[in-house]
């Protein structure tokens, strides 16, 4: 690669950290404002309805809290799925996805089947993150807009390579026409091609409208030492 190509791919990927730092912060202090506002307020009603003896309206405004309570638990636990998951380098990247894929069958009505291959195979820190983001955004855009009922996603090791597959049956879009849009920089599916492109991985995309859509990422084996 070219020192002038090097430096535009550095660039662009500065300019998608800060951008996912960014989104990341701006939601974390939407959903832990919201959440401080709403048990402030229900602390405040219980207080009074406690004064008042009137215990039946004070449960009850417990029980509301509790369930605020619940679901920030399960947004902010979504928002940290969005960072680099602490058990990646322990775990492995197998066991890492199958938390990620049990986290969007509750949350969603999706068929999950996953198949893999990579064993006891320590893969090369950023080769493993990246194809954790290109599974985490090509998953966003599915719950977004696919509307799809089945994915299928195999992590396969073929010969010297691993071989990343995700194909939906969802309501598939014009693929060439998105890559043709001028703004390179946006987050989403450009931006995880510019992270495989870097790590001189090989990214495809297929999509056409009521077709669904599959990605195929392709990196040779790079183990940790």
């Amino acid at each position: 690669m070219e020192d002038a190509e090097a430096r535009e791919f550095s660039k662009k990927i500065l300019t998608i950290q800060e951008q996912e730092r960014h989104r990341i912060s701006r939601d974390l202090h939407d959903e832990i404002g919201q959440f401080s506002v709403s048990l402030g307020s229900a602390l405040n009603i219980i207080e009074k309805e406690i004064e008042k003896r009137n215990f039946d309206n004070a449960l009850h405004v417990i029980k509301d809290a509790k369930t605020i309570l619940s679901d920030t638990a399960k947004k902010i636990r979504t928002l940290f799925l969005d960072l680099r998951p602490a058990e990646l380098g322990m775990l492995g990247l197998p066991s890492v996805l199958r938390e990620l894929f049990s986290h969007y069958t509750k949350s969603y009505p999706l068929n999950i089947k996953f198949r893999e291959n990579i064993g006891s195979v320590r893969i090369k820190d950023e080769v493993a993150i990246t194809l954790y983001r290109v599974i985490q955004e090509a998953f966003n855009n599915i719950v977004k807009h696919a509307r799809a009922k089945i994915v299928k996603i195999d992590l396969l090791l073929k010969s010297g390579e691993i071989n990343l597959s995700i194909e939906d049956d969802g309501i598939g879009f014009d693929a060439e026409a998105f890559f043709k849009e001028a703004n390179v920089d946006k987050l989403g599916l450009r931006g995880m091609r510019e992270r495989v492109d870097l790590l001189n991985g090989k990214f495809l995309l297929q999509s056409k409208p009521k077709s669904g859509t599959k990605i195929n990422v392709i990196f040779p084996i790079i183990e940790e030492a």
